[in-house]
């Protein structure tokens, strides 16, 4: 039994016990005694309960906010980005400009935005490499429809000869069109996963012209190659490339100096050096550019050749560029001062 004065707001707890005595029952004893802690330890109680939950309630508030401005929000964003990707959007949305962190999330998003921008990138290169091929087939195809229509009703031996060098040169050219523009994907789709290296340019070129010297002789062809050094370096001259790449760049550029070329002419190719890049120049004493914009010479497809060269997709000068990109380099073309003949130079980051 618990027993409350009401008047001054105490608090009593009561004890009842029976009195037992040869197992009758003889009497009770009622022991009272005045127990306000505990009446006040149920009151704090209550109210840390209540503190408890208020805190609780601030601190899933806060985390709510939290989570809906750094994660929710950006997660949205990302998915809106998707989104108007899937759908081929012409409003492209750029993620630096509306989202900028340095945490985890942050960098994914970069990472994604990167990832994304690089496969756009692809795609529209293979839709323009895709148009320009289907282009530049069609002029040979015509040729060589019109060829074979004449050559089923011509008699003559010469007439006959005449247009069978037509058909095999026009087969020859969309035979290399295809196989250059095949292997271009392939190297484009390589080079994104090649890692760079430090790589020693002047070796790069000293085995490169090692072998267009043997291949020059055995064409019993008399064009002279001479590497020059500009520069007072003795160790070597780095850059941070990939080795086969720059084997390409070189051998293109120099194959193309000697399709310009004629015997007893030289081809000279020359490294200097600043104090942050290495100068590589290709000189040749041929006829020089026609172009009045020699950098022209760099795009797509684009072929300005004398007769006697061979079979060219037009294609070699632009994977160059390609390849000296991705080597965060320049390429520049031009005609020779003060003499006949052209030059290209290339400019690389030194690595230091």
């Amino acid at each position: 039994m618990t027993l409350t004065d009401g008047d001054k707001n105490n608090f009593f707890v009561s004890t009842l016990s029976k009195i037992k005595f040869q197992e009758n029952d003889i009497g009770y004893i009622v022991v009272s005694e005045q127990a306000n802690d505990i009446l006040t330890a149920v009151k704090e109680r209550k109210a840390f309960i209540v503190r408890t939950m208020i805190a609780v309630a601030i601190v899933i508030l806060i985390f709510s906010l939290f989570l809906n401005k750094y994660i929710l929000k950006p997660i949205g964003l990302l998915v809106r980005f998707s989104d108007a990707i899937k759908k081929k959007s012409n409003h492209n949305l750029d993620m630096k400009k509306v989202f900028i962190r340095d945490d985890e999330i942050g960098k994914l998003t970069q990472s994604i935005d990167e990832m994304t921008k690089e496969l756009q990138q692809r795609t529209h290169r293979a839709e323009t490499f895709s148009n320009d091929l289907a282009h530049e087939i069609r002029n040979p195809l015509a040729s060589l429809k019109s060829a074979s229509e004449l050559l089923d009703k011509t008699t003559e031996k010469n007439e006959s000869e005449k247009l069978l060098k037509i058909i095999n040169h026009d087969v020859e050219r969309i035979e290399r069109l295809i196989t250059d523009y095949s292997q271009m994907l392939k190297d484009e789709a390589s080079l994104s996963r090649e890692k760079m290296s430090k790589t020693n340019l002047i070796e790069i070129i000293n085995n490169v012209v090692e072998d267009f010297k043997q291949d020059l002789i055995n064409q019993n062809k008399k064009i002279e190659i001479i590497i020059s050094d500009g520069t007072s370096s003795k160790n070597g001259h780095y850059i941070l490339g990939i080795g086969n790449r720059l084997e390409q760049v070189v051998a293109n550029l120099l194959d193309n100096s000697i399709s310009f070329s004629q015997d007893s002419q030289k081809i000279e190719i020359r490294i200097e050096e600043t104090t942050n890049n290495l100068l590589m120049k290709i000189k040749d004493e041929g006829p020089g550019f026609s172009e009045s914009s020699p950098e022209k010479i760099f795009k797509r497809f684009y072929s300005n050749r004398p007769k006697s060269f061979g079979k060219h997709s037009g294609l070699g000068l632009n994977i160059v560029k390609n390849i000296v990109q991705l080597h965060n380099g320049t390429i520049a073309a031009s005609n020779r001062l003060n003499t006949k003949g052209a030059q290209v130079e290339v400019l690389f980051p030194k690595f230091s």
